[in-house]
This record gives C-alpha cells, structure tokens and sequence, in this order.
C-alpha cells in the first residue's frame, strides 16, 4: 500500500515531535537492557556452575521456547539477536539446546530483575557458551 502524501506528512510531524532515548531511559526499567558494563561476579558465579554441572539434557524447540516462555519463531529470533543459545546439532536435521544453558540464562534475568539492575544478556549468553564454541572450533 502506497501512502499519500498528506498520509506522509501527517507521519513525518509525529516523527519529528518524538524525543530520541537517551541511554539511561532505554535502560530503565529493563533488566536485561544492553549495558557496556562487565558483568557482575554474581553472573560469572551463574556461568561457572552451569559449565561445572554433568547434566547434559538436551531440549527440542517446543520445549526450550516453551521453558524460555517464548514463541517458537520468537525463540529463534531470541537465538540470531544472540538473547539465546546457539542450538547444538544432535542429528543431520535435528538440533536442540543445552537444559543448564537455558537455565543459567533464566537464573540471570531473575537475578537482574530481583537486583533491578541491569545485565548485558548478550554478553552473559556469548561468555556462556564460548567453551562450546572453543571446543567445536578445536574438533574441527
């Protein structure tokens, strides 16, 4: 549909109106807004046991956007803005994810919520799986 253009007049004057975000406002009242900021050893400690735990349960798409309370296309949407795992290839055509990872990644946004302070999830989400990653660029 092509907009007229008094149709796009009547759109630039609400544009030009808006006040752009500063980044303290983006971030307020978001707890898993993207801050610069290293994350907290309370998120180190949450990374670090989901890497020490042997429970090694795999989760299909249903079931892990299910856990995440996500929709299965919004879940995958989630996995390329790098706001969830990487899936891990468990066949020719079939993947799933880590149980402990998505766990760790739960765990995180409940702390930040409870803390009201904010976590850098995709950097909380790429130092959780970089091993995985480091051992898969080794094998190959």
């Amino acid at each position: 549909m092509r907009l007229k253009p008094q149709d796009t007049k009547h759109h630039n004057k609400h544009q030009k109106n808006a006040k752009p975000l500063s980044p303290a406002s983006a971030t307020k009242g978001c707890p898993t807004a993207y801050t610069n900021q290293p994350l907290a050893p309370a998120y180190l400690t949450l990374i670090q046991s989901a890497h020490e735990t042997k429970d090694l349960r795999v989760l299909r798409l249903p079931d892990s956007a299910k856990k995440m309370g996500r929709a299965n296309s919004t879940f995958w949407q989630d996995v390329k803005n790098g706001i969830a795992p990487p899936p891990i290839r468990l066949g020719k055509r079939s993947v799933g994810w880590l149980a402990v990872e998505l766990d760790a990644i739960l765990e995180a946004r409940a702390l930040a919520s409870r803390t009201n302070k904010p976590i850098a999830i995709e950097l909380f989400v790429s130092q959780l799986v970089r091993p995985r990653q480091q051992s898969n660029e080794s094998a190959t």
